[in-house]
């Protein structure tokens, strides 16, 4: 059994153990509802995300990845092979980057169309339009390098969007707390002495 499963084992028998131990502790119908509710929260808590850490890896990754599929077009407009374009790439990236290129390239020098190699790439934007471009356009190395060109592009410009939504969606946030700490100040200085203005003209007119 790997360390992996042993923590997903020893996570899932977590949940449980505490909801007994609460239960136990406690007694009565109120032991077992406690317990029970311990047990379901905790549950949520641990339940494990296969794919978060796969995400997270990838979106650390995405902003070079653009970069790296100009690299590979230029290795191809230079005249290197696919493979062998990727190949240098992933040696002049190294890291996470590069070990995604290399054993991407090395299924396809296998023999594995590009759609079968894609799962080494992980989760990196346009894996698949990568993949359909590069099955596409195999019998043309011109084509393969155009085709790298535009979904760099491409991903670039859907990056840019995103980050100006983040921040627009960033802005709308910031407007409820903004009203929270302006308004009483707006409402002291700008509405209190007309209140109190008109209170003291009532109270002065009706004596």
């Amino acid at each position: 059994m790997s360390i992996r499963d042993r923590r997903r084992l020893a996570a899932s028998a977590l949940g449980p153990l505490i909801g007994i131990v609460i239960a136990l502790t406690i007694g009565g119908l109120t032991g077992a509802a406690l317990g029970t509710a311990a047990w379901w929260i905790c549950r949520r808590l641990l339940r494990a995300d296969p794919d978060r850490a796969e995400r997270l890896a990838a979106s650390r990754l995405a902003p070079g990845w653009p970069w790296a599929l100009d690299l590979i077009a230029a290795g191809m407009r230079a005249g290197a092979p696919f493979p062998q374009a990727v190949f240098a790439v992933a040696n002049a990236e190294r890291g996470a980057m590069g070990e995604r290129l290399a054993r991407f390239a090395q299924a396809i020098r296998l023999g594995a169309t590009a759609a079968e190699a894609a799962h080494e790439l992980g989760r990196l934007p346009g894996v698949d339009r990568l993949a359909g471009q590069l099955d596409r356009s195999s019998d043309s190395g011109a084509a393969i390098a155009g085709g790298l060109e535009l979904l760099a592009a491409s991903l670039r410009a859907e990056r840019r969007l995103q980050t100006e939504a983040r921040a627009g969606r960033a802005a709308v946030a910031l407007i409820g707390p903004l009203c929270l700490c302006f308004l009483p100040a707006f409402v002291i200085a700008g509405i209190g002495p007309v209140v109190f203005g008109i209170v003291a003209d009532t109270v002065l007119a009706g004596r």
